[in-house]
C-alpha cells in the first residue's frame, strides 16, 4: 500500500514538472503578430479638361435690309447681294459676330428690334435710286443706319455711291453690261459701308479692303 502511494506521488510530481516546463517554454516564445496588408488607395482621377470658352465678341451686329424703296430692279441682278456683301465684310473682323434679319426690314422694325436687344446693335441697309442726281436714269446709293441696343439711338449712319467704284475693275457682260457692272459696283459700295461701320466702333480690318 505504501509503494502504491509513493508511485502515485511520483506520477503527480512528474506531471506537475512537465506542466511547469511546458508553461515556461510557451511563455518564452514570442508571438508573431501579422500586419494586415495595406488596402490600396484608388488613384485620384484627373480632372476633366474644361472645353475652351470662345472669347466674347467685341461687337455683335444684327443686319437687315429694306427693299420697299427699291423700285427699279432692272439694272441690278441681285439687290440682296448688297446685304450679303455688308455682312461678309463685317464678319471679316474676328471680334465681330454678325446675325441676319430675313425679309423686308423697315426702319420701324429695326428700331423695335434694337430696343429689344441688350448688347447687339441693329444695322439697317437700304439700296435706293437718287432721282435728283441730274442723270436721266438716276444714281444708285446705299444708305445704312446703326441703332444702339435698348435706346435705339443712331450710333452711326451714312451713304455710299456705287458709281464711285466704276473704274475699279468690274466684270462686264457684253450683252447686258449694266447689270453686271452695277452689281459689282454695289458690292464695292457695300464693303465700304461695312468698313465705315467698323470704324465707328474703332475696329479696323487687317490688310487692304477686299475687292473680290
Amino acid at each position: 500500500m505504501l509503494r502504491y502511494s509513493q508511485g502515485r506521488l511520483l506520477i503527480i510530481a512528474a506531471i506537475t514538472f512537465l506542466s511547469a516546463v511546458t508553461a515556461g517554454a510557451q511563455s518564452g516564445r514570442q508571438i508573431k503578430r501579422t500586419t494586415p496588408a495595406p488596402v490600396p488607395t484608388p488613384a485620384a482621377e484627373a480632372p476633366l479638361a474644361k472645353p475652351e470658352e470662345k472669347p466674347k465678341p467685341a461687337l455683335t451686329l444684327i443686319v437687315g435690309m429694306q427693299h420697299t424703296n427699291l423700285f427699279d430692279r432692272s439694272r441690278i441682278g441681285n439687290p440682296s447681294g448688297a446685304l450679303l456683301a455688308v455682312e461678309n465684310r463685317l464678319d471679316d473682323h474676328t471680334g465681330v459676330k454678325v446675325s441676319h434679319l430675313w425679309g423686308d426690314i423697315t426702319r420701324s422694325d429695326a428700331i423695335r428690334r434694337a430696343k429689344s436687344e441688350k448688347e447687339a446693335y441693329v444695322v439697317l441697309v437700304e439700296v435706293s435710286m437718287n432721282r435728283m442726281a441730274g442723270a436721266s436714269d438716276g444714281e444708285w446709293r446705299l444708305s445704312y443706319w446703326v441703332f444702339s441696343p435698348v435706346t435705339a439711338k443712331i450710333k452711326t449712319s451714312g451713304t455710299t455711291y456705287p458709281q464711285m467704284y466704276r473704274n475699279r475693275g468690274g466684270i462686264l457682260n457684253p450683252r447686258r453690261p449694266s447689270i453686271y457692272g452695277d452689281d459689282y459696283q454695289l458690292q464695292e459700295a457695300s464693303r465700304d459701308a461695312a468698313e465705315r461701320i467698323l470704324k465707328a466702333f474703332h475696329l479696323q480690318l487687317q490688310g487692304k479692303p477686299s475687292t473680290s
